[in-house]
């Protein structure tokens, strides 16, 4: 659970890192768009799944998916 205690934040944009950090000699990136100086999405497209994560779309069973 080291990620809920001590998150990890992205020296290029400043977005959470949710999943594998990239890191580059003592800085850690989301992407490597941040680690080039580059402008990223990555805090977008976060934004964007936590609502799907909400949505009805996400709770539908997988049984109602495939029963075609």
């Amino acid at each position: 659970m080291d990620g809920i205690d001590n998150p990890l934040w992205c020296d290029g944009c400043g977005v959470e890192i949710t999943c594998e950090p990239l890191a580059v000699g003592k800085h850690v990136y989301c992407c490597q768009d941040c680690a080039q100086g580059l402008p990223c999405r990555c805090g977008e497209r976060m934004e964007f799944e936590d609502e799907r994560r909400g949505s009805t779309l996400t709770t539908i069973s997988a049984a109602t998916l495939y029963s075609e």
